[in-house]
């Protein structure tokens, strides 16, 4: 068995510790396993209180971990496309050092991270690849990528390619404007290649899973319910949700209260996607040791290579009006449905069932105009 395990959520709720708790535990298991930061804050060698670097490092019997380094990636794998960038902005007057920062795109760490889970997953070296993910807006925006990148790599880049090759001869003699070169379409081509292929490895339920991390507050939970319909939109299983650092004892007796509150609406908003539990330990979680506690702890008598959930819960597809949202339900009475849409919130009620749905911010100009129960599935239509 292999697998690759994404850990994403809102910055803040613990997701590089539970990452690292996750790579931990799989390790001590005897899966020879990969821990990955595409976080741009990069703690997680602090977690594990080793210094870490652009390659895998060792930190324990199959376990390694890696930070990625934009600038090593772009040079070892991209060095191409840095190169005409570069190239392009001194062209443009800006001097060699701002040039040479400029070359690296916004969102090109990111990529980098996740072209180099493509790289190990092929290679096949580990059993289990886990990310340690940037904060879930940038996580959803990379994740989105690719249908755009398909779209240009089939359609855009082989006509361009055509052109550049005829006109560059011409242009040469009139100006000094720096065309791109056959190489760096080829790495170009290279790029896209790996999005397209990274994509559909992602969405390769036998395989790849994404775990949302949230802690029972009202703002994380938001998020994490606009992260939870964003990754459905694209396709991207989810397996299970982690809330973290879940407050017990008499001494916070106040936030207990609030806190179970939250916990109950994640459960009905969720179901029925599995819910992890993590306590707070009222201590910073750093070094393995610590490390394995929480993850045992976090996933008890579970294998945390295991997929906890299969199904698709919430399903959106084209329709000829909008789109249409299909919700897996079970036991459903056939009672009329009743919707409420505020914004991008929609409430369904049937009969004593309720469900909330935050539409993704593409979607958010469309309106539910009718559900209804068809087989096991609660469908809603969108139009504009």
């Amino acid at each position: 068995m292999r697998r690759i395990i994404l850990f994403t959520g809102k910055g803040g709720v613990g997701k590089t510790t539970i990452a690292a708790a996750t790579a931990g535990l799989l390790s001590e298991k005897g899966f020879k396993t990969l821990v990955i930061s595409i976080d741009p804050a990069h703690s997680l060698g602090d977690v594990f209180e080793k210094e870490l670097s652009p390659e895998p490092v060792k930190i324990q019997k199959n376990l390694y971990a890696q930070e990625i380094d934009v600038y090593y990636s772009v040079e070892k794998y991209w060095g191409a496309l840095k190169k005409y960038l570069k190239a392009l902005f001194e062209w443009r007057g800006i001097e060699e050092i701002m040039a040479e920062e400029l070359s690296i795109l916004p969102g090109m760490e990111e990529i980098a991270g996740f072209l180099w889970v493509d790289y190990h997953f092929k290679k096949g070296e580990y059993d289990v690849i886990i990310l340690d993910s940037a904060p879930t807006g940038e996580t959803l925006r990379f994740l989105s990528l690719p249908e755009i990148a398909e779209w240009w790599f089939r359609k855009i880049f082989p006509i361009q390619k055509k052109v550049v090759q005829v006109v560059r001869p011409a242009v040469k003699k009139v100006t000094n404007f720096p065309l791109p070169e056959d190489e760096t379409y080829d790495a170009g081509e290279k790029l896209f290649e790996s999005l397209y292929s990274l994509h559909k490895l992602m969405q390769n339920h036998e395989i790849s899973t994404i775990r949302i991390v949230t802690n029972p507050e009202k703002m994380v939970l938001k998020e994490t319910q606009r992260a939870f319909t964003y990754l459905h939109l694209f396709g991207y299983p989810i397996d299970a949700i982690v809330v973290n650092r879940i407050i017990k004892g008499k001494l916070f007796k106040g936030l207990s209260k609030i806190q179970r509150e939250y916990l109950l609406k994640i459960e009905d908003f969720f179901s029925p996607i599995p819910i992890l539990k993590v306590p707070f330990y009222g201590e910073e979680i750093t070094g393995i040791k610590k490390l394995l506690k929480l993850g045992k702890d976090l996933y008890k008598d579970k294998n945390p290579a295991d997929i906890f959930y299969k199904d698709i819960p919430l399903e959106f597809k084209k329709d000829k009006k909008g789109y249409k949202i299909i919700l897996k339900i079970k036991e459903i009475k056939k009672d009329k449905v009743n919707i409420l849409q505020k914004d991008e919130e929609i409430t369904l009620t049937v009969g004593n069932f309720r469900k909330y749905i935050y539409l993704p911010r593409n979607l958010i100009n469309y309106r539910a105009t009718q559900a209804k129960i068809q087989h096991d599935n609660l469908v809603i239509f969108l139009e504009k």
